[in-house]
């Protein structure tokens, strides 16, 4: 979980510098161009916390999962060796691929595919997972987290309530539904700070027990 845990620090670290920033707009200590930032801009920058703070939470979590995959990779395990969660996630993955049936070409066709799955167990493959095999697009919060968890096997983390706000606003934001403007004029630089402590609280936490369940090496059977 190394290159997570550090990917976490340096993302949270710029985060940290975003937030000193934003203190200083809030007390008035920053001048740009030699001006006060307006209001208009100070809220412009305080909705921009919510891409960066939706940015640490996915990246977390995707990188996290990714480690989980890797290390089934490196044990090199095969179909028999994957705890029943792991070998639904496998087997969706494989399914997946039925959907682009041609009936004219031999190497698409239902039983084509089916027969190479069965291969691949027989033949005793090792199991390889991606981050495509992870399915977030844009909608991960605490719940969200929760649901992975089950699905993959890792315990999972209570609370985390703010994670839903967070990604609301950003997905607000990236959508066009709601101006920079609009969305920060709702926040003041307090309000800020609670959602990303408690950000960095949560996902400490989901780091925690995902590197508990590689090193325990529940994904195997």
């Amino acid at each position: 979980m190394d290159s997570t845990k550090n990917d976490f620090i340096k993302r949270k670290e710029e985060i940290d510098e975003y937030f000193s920033f934003l203190k200083m707009l809030d007390t008035n200590k920053v001048s740009i161009n030699g001006e006060r930032a307006s209001q208009k801009l100070q809220r412009i920058f305080i909705a921009n916390t919510f891409l960066l703070l939706y940015n640490l939470v996915e990246s977390t979590v995707r990188n996290s999962i990714i480690e989980i995959y890797n290390q089934i990779k490196d044990d090199e395990l095969k179909y028999i060796d994957i705890s029943d969660k792991i070998k639904q996630i496998w087997l969706h993955k494989k399914r997946k691929t039925f959907t682009t049936n041609d009936e004219n070409d031999e190497d698409k066709s239902i039983e084509k595919k089916l027969e190479n799955i069965i291969q691949e167990i027989v033949n005793n493959e090792i199991i390889i997972l991606t981050d495509k095999d992870i399915p977030i697009s844009g909608n991960i919060d605490a719940q969200e987290i929760r649901n992975l968890a089950q699905k993959i096997g890792f315990e999972t983390s209570n609370n985390g309530r703010d994670l839903v706000n967070i990604k609301e606003k950003r997905n607000r934001l990236a959508h066009g539904e709601h101006t920079f403007h609009d969305v920060g004029k709702d926040f003041t630089y307090g309000d800020l700070n609670t959602y990303k402590e408690k950000a960095f609280e949560h996902l400490e936490d989901v780091i925690s027990k995902i590197e508990t369940f590689i090193n325990e090496k529940k994904y195997a059977n």
